[in-house]
């Protein structure tokens, strides 16, 4: 049985593409704090809002799309905290601004939905997903990975 996919594994990847110089960042519109990437995961538009301190990444969310939910574009979101920085409220900060740079940046379109699949082993990510994005959860069997999860799904106005 395979693990579900663990977003701390991007957060070290985009720390090493950072150190490496292979990444461009833009400084957040409604955040100038926050950093945004945007390439290509497995033909879609991946969006990374991280956090920095220095040179190092401290906190990371990740929004790709994923299909539609009850008719609107629903995008996939993984967040993940450098070890070192957890239990201070970074998780939540960066979902949080990462999903208001994308409101931002979708004004003017369709309402979007973001997700968040957990395993219900998580407490900490199931915590974080439960205060930002809340609502009515769905428990099922991860296929990939076979295991127990959470899905947790928001719908978000752009502001038309």
């Amino acid at each position: 049985m395979s693990e579900m996919t663990d977003p701390t594994e991007a957060l070290k990847s985009f720390q090493e593409s950072l150190l490496t110089g292979s990444l461009e960042l833009e400084r957040g519109r409604l955040d100038p704090d926050v950093y945004l990437h945007v390439d290509r995961a497995d033909g879609k538009p991946r969006f990374t809002y991280v956090r920095l301190e220095g040179r190092k990444v401290t906190a990371l969310a990740s929004f790709v799309p994923n299909g539609y939910y009850l008719g609107h574009p629903n995008l996939a979101a993984g967040y993940a905290v450098l070890e070192a920085y957890r239990n201070q409220g970074l998780a939540k900060d960066i979902l949080r601004a990462g999903i208001a740079e994308l409101r931002n940046g979708f004004k003017g379109r369709p309402p979007f939905y973001v997700e968040a699949v957990i395993s219900v082993d998580n407490a900490a990510s199931l915590k974080v997903a439960a205060e930002v994005l809340g609502g009515t959860t769905v428990e099922f069997n991860d296929e990939a990975s076979g295991r127990r999860a959470i899905r947790y799904a928001r719908k978000f106005d752009t502001g038309r």
